[in-house]
């Protein structure tokens, strides 16, 4: 068998040492320093970090009992909690690659992406009523239940993929919607927590609300990886339960809550028992935070929620100041990390790139890393942005989402702003409606209120330019998302 460094030679890329650019050895040094602990709110238990690490090496003694070696590329869909922790350590350090994604995801799309992706394993959680005792087909977990662990067969495997050791692969859209998957070695996905903690002066004391999944981006380096890195207590919940939430506040002293808008949404909805413990920081991401959701937890907590900005690719890249007036700006970038809004040819927009040494090392592209996507150390996310007077980085949308309407250009943002001033109206998405040919403006809305489509209208027609009006209103239940919090506009465009 090839030695360690052997295998990681064939992707290292202009590294000047090739062992350090994709070590492993930052995440497993934050694994085994962390001394904080873990607490499950759906079933009331706290996890100590010695439980963790046990779970951990039992864990891989089974996993590699089972045929896991060094090269292996695991699909790893679990839930917030211990198995996630564990799982995701014991594949990095018996040199294997997790893949992280959803633990939600249904087994005929599991099967897709192990077979697109080249997993050797799959590793998910073992529901109720599996006979666990079957040789070969779980993974024993004690108290925390079992996995299941299923091994492909080779020919289901691309016979020219790039063999990787200990690398993190995050699934990811990218810039251009297709299936990518972005390699966040060790050191550029342990510098990412460091620029959040130095932000946010979050330290050992801190208590960390995890109610994102942490297979995301988002709560893998601002959840899991900054808990690791401080020791600052988890606590964490499988799905998103407002009535968990305002208990964890209460009871918990959460100082540290990461959230997307519809959360936030939620916990405003749903009346608190007893008193309202207070987090200090309080972050939305994944989906433009409303002037209303602002305004009213600020209203009912006495807090500014703080809008964080980030990629898969790029991890965070910019955190809002707490502000008492709502500013629609995500700040500016986080200290090791860099901005420039590019002009883009035929579009007269200007687009973010991002340079950061929290930088994937690449898109994985069947036998390589690519970095076409960051020829020069800059990557350019797609989202259309300007720069307030102060500084602030204001984001207008995806460049994708940019409408033409005959020459003109439509930023779907602007138009929603507008749309979101009547009160009737709770959430709104704008988007090109193509089936007439030429891109027109179309608007799915959320009512709380009668009102018509003609009146929508007609009050768009007073607040802004005729051709970004809409020329079509659907009313709806509630807008399509992602996991993440994203509207899933291709719902809509259909």
């Amino acid at each position: 068998m090839k030695s360690f460094h052997d295998l990681m030679k064939p992707y290292n890329i202009g590294s000047a040492d090739q062992g350090t650019e994709f070590s492993p050895k930052p995440l497993l040094d934050a694994f085994e320093d962390f001394h904080g602990s873990w607490f499950d709110l759906d079933l009331n238990v706290k996890i100590a970090a010695d439980d963790l690490k046990r779970l951990k090496s039992e864990l891989l003694s089974q996993m590699t009992q089972r045929g896991l070696s060094p090269g292996d590329r695991v699909l790893t869909a679990l839930p917030n909690g211990p198995l996630f922790v564990a799982i995701w350590a014991a594949s990095l350090e018996a040199g294997a690659s997790p893949i992280l994604v959803h633990s939600d995801t249904p087994d005929p799309e599991l099967e897709r992406m192990a077979a697109r992706w080249g997993a050797t394993f799959l590793a998910t959680e073992a529901r109720n009523g599996e006979d666990r005792n079957q040789s070969g087909g779980f993974l024993a977990a004690g108290q925390y239940g079992a996995i299941r662990w299923q091994r492909r067969e080779a020919g289901d495997n691309p016979g020219d993929q790039l063999t990787l050791v200990s690398l993190p692969l995050h699934p990811t859209s990218g810039t251009s919607g297709g299936p990518k998957i972005a390699v966040r070695p060790g050191p550029c996905a342990i510098a990412e927590p460091r620029h959040y903690i130095e932000t946010l002066s979050i330290e050992r004391s801190d208590s960390i609300l995890c109610a994102i999944p942490m297979s995301h981006a988002y709560a893998y380096g601002m959840c899991f990886l900054v808990a690791l890195l401080t020791s600052a207590e988890l606590v964490f919940m499988r799905r998103f339960n407002p009535a968990l939430a305002h208990r964890a506040f209460d009871q918990m002293k959460i100082s540290v809550f990461p959230a997307v808008p519809i959360m936030l949404d939620s916990l405003l909805a749903t009346p608190a028992t007893g008193s309202l413990g207070r987090p200090r920081i309080v972050l939305s991401a994944g989906t433009p935070l409303s002037r209303k959701t602002f305004e009213e937890f600020r209203r009912q907590y006495g807090l500014s929620v703080r809008s964080l900005y980030g990629t898969t690719e790029t991890g965070g890249i910019s955190i809002g100041l707490e502000e008492e007036d709502f500013t629609d700006s995500v700040g500016i970038p986080m200290r090791g990390v860099e901005v420039d809004l590019s002009e883009t040819s035929g579009k007269d927009v200007r687009v973010v790139r991002v340079r950061s040494s929290s930088m994937m090392g690449g898109y994985l592209e069947g036998d390589r890393i690519s970095r076409d996507q960051i020829p020069d150390g800059w990557f350019e996310t797609g989202d259309v942005a300007r720069r307030d007077a102060q500084g602030r980085l204001l984001l207008q949308g995806r460049l994708s989402e940019v409408i033409n309407v005959f020459g003109y250009k439509v930023i779907p943002r602007e138009v929603e702003e507008i749309i979101l001033m009547l009160p009737q109206v709770g959430d709104v998405k704008v988007y090109a409606g193509r089936h007439l040919g030429p891109d027109v403006v179309e608007a799915a809305v959320v009512c709380h209120e009668p009102i018509s489509e003609a009146q929508i209208i007609e009050h768009c027609e007073k607040h802004i330019v005729s051709y970004k009006c809409p020329t079509a209103v659907r009313f709806v239940d509630a807008l399509p998302r992602t996991a993440s919090g994203k509207v899933a506009v291709e719902c809509l465009a259909e």
